[in-house]
């Protein structure tokens, strides 16, 4: 799979696969000139960021509960 398609299949843009690719994030082989990338490997990364998504979410949703009963006292 190309980037380009790989960019589409996540909901990134093409610099962001780029940097995933260069971080180590999403695992790449070299063709030519040009990277290519497992579809299990762009699936993997897409369910490990929609999950971190959703815990990041839930965090702060528990986080503002817990400020909604506490007043600072300044």
């Amino acid at each position: 799979m190309s980037p380009e398609q790989a960019a589409k299949v996540l909901g990134i843009s093409r610099p962001w696969v780029y940097h995933r690719m260069d971080t180590g994030r999403l695992p790449f082989r070299q063709v030519g000139t040009h990277r290519r990338v497992l579809v299990k490997d762009v699936l993997a990364l897409k369910s490990f960021e929609e999950e971190r998504r959703l815990f990041a979410r839930e965090l702060a949703e528990d986080t503002d509960e817990q400020e909604i009963g506490v007043h600072p006292s300044f």
